[in-house]
């Protein structure tokens, strides 16, 4: 490979860490937001127990894809 293509590669891989940082990261916020207004659905005293345990996997879930992008995070930055 020629220094212009090896170049062009390392650019080409450079734009992809960036972008694939910016996805993780904005994920991990978006999911994060909904996590954050779980609770607020909580109105009322009448609450369903399968709408809860329904909240209480969403939640669970959602935690554990904030971790999993935390993970990918730290993989690219290394």
């Amino acid at each position: 490979m020629d220094m212009q293509a090896l170049r062009e590669f390392r650019k080409n891989i450079d734009f992809m860490e960036i972008m694939f940082r910016m996805s993780c990261a904005s994920t991990r916020l978006a999911f994060g937001a909904g996590l954050q207004q779980l609770p607020a659905l909580n109105e009322g005293s009448n609450i369903d127990p399968d709408i809860e345990e329904g909240r209480y996997r969403l939640r669970a879930a959602i935690a554990s894809q904030i971790k999993e992008f935390e993970k990918l995070l730290e993989l690219v930055g290394e």
